[in-house]
C-alpha cells in the first residue's frame, strides 16, 4: 500500500474522528482482472482505496477527499456506499459510478448528491 494513501487515510481519520471502513484496497493481479477486466489498475499498484467513514455522510467524505490536491482519481459510488480515491500519475479525474457505469461527474449530479 502506498505511503501516500496511508497518509490520506490518517488525515481523514483525524479530520472526522471516526473509524474508516476500507471496502477495497490492494488487489492481486488475478483479482484485479476478475473485478475490473484489467490486471493493472491502481488497486493492483497499491495506489487506490475505496472507503466510507462511520457516521459521516458519503458526500462529506467525497468533499474532503476532493479538497486534497494529491488525490488525482476520485470516484463517488453511492450505490456501494463508498468513495474511491487513487494517486494516479495523470491529470485529475472525478467521476460518478451508477449501476456499474462510470461517467464524469457533472454539475447536476453534484447538486443531486450534495457534492458542492
Amino acid at each position: 500500500m502506498s505511503l501516500g494513501i496511508i497518509g490520506i487515510l490518517e488525515h481523514l481519520g483525524a479530520k472526522f474522528k471516526q473509524p474508516i471502513k476500507i471496502h477495497r484496497a490492494y488487489l492481486c493481479e488475478g483479482q484485479a482482472k476478475v473485478l475490473f477486466g484489467n490486471a493493472k489498475d491502481y488497486h493492483h499498484l497499491g495506489k487506490a482505496v475505496d472507503i466510507s467513514i462511520d457516521n459521516v455522510p458519503l458526500s462529506d467524505v467525497f468533499k474532503e477527499v476532493e479538497s486534497l490536491p494529491e488525490v488525482t482519481g476520485i470516484g463517488f459510488i453511492p450505490q456501494e456506499n463508498h468513495v474511491h480515491l487513487d494517486l494516479r500519475d495523470k491529470e485529475r479525474e472525478i467521476w460518478l459510478e451508477e449501476r456499474k457505469e462510470k461517467q464524469p461527474l457533472n454539475q447536476r449530479q453534484r447538486e443531486q448528491y450534495n457534492l458542492l
